[in-house]
């Protein structure tokens, strides 16, 4: 919502890096995005890299960030940001300072997080329905017990 402008950066080693504390904001509610990483090298969890745009009408990547910010937040590995309320966005950013591509290493985890989820639903799913079968022969096993 709020944007950083020249007379919000420092001139480092010929470059002009994002300073988040000219913001006069809460720096653990604020995410910086820059196709560069010495942008906000102030301030390296405050910040997310993306892949330039190319002028490519396919290119979705804001999509993917929008996606990105609103996700729920599961676990310390995956990314939340608006809508979870995390207290300080540094950790979550932090588990993708490495990646080269945040948005796609983020898909990925929620991809592997939808496949784990619909795992263990069909795991309880078989132990439910293994569990009424033992319960229906432990059922008639009683009842003819009961019969003598």
């Amino acid at each position: 919502m709020y944007q950083l402008f020249r007379d919000a950066t420092r001139y480092m080693d010929g470059h002009h890096v994002k300073d988040v504390s000219c913001l006069n904001r809460d720096s653990s509610k604020v995410v910086v995005v820059d196709c560069k990483k010495r942008a906000f090298s102030l301030q390296p969890f405050n910040g997310l890299v993306l892949q330039k745009w190319d002028g490519s009408l396919e290119d979705r990547t804001l999509y993917d960030l929008a996606a990105f910010l609103k996700s729920e937040y599961r676990t310390g590995r995956q990314a939340a940001i608006a809508l979870s309320g995390v207290d300080d966005v540094s950790p979550v950013l932090e588990n993708y300072a490495l990646e080269d591509d945040p948005i796609k290493a983020f898909e990925c985890r929620q991809a592997q997080l939808a496949q784990e989820k619909q795992s263990r639903v069909l795991e309880l799913s078989q132990q439910k329905q293994q569990g009424l079968s033992l319960g229906s022969i432990a059922g008639r096993l009683w009842g003819r017990t009961k019969q003598r």
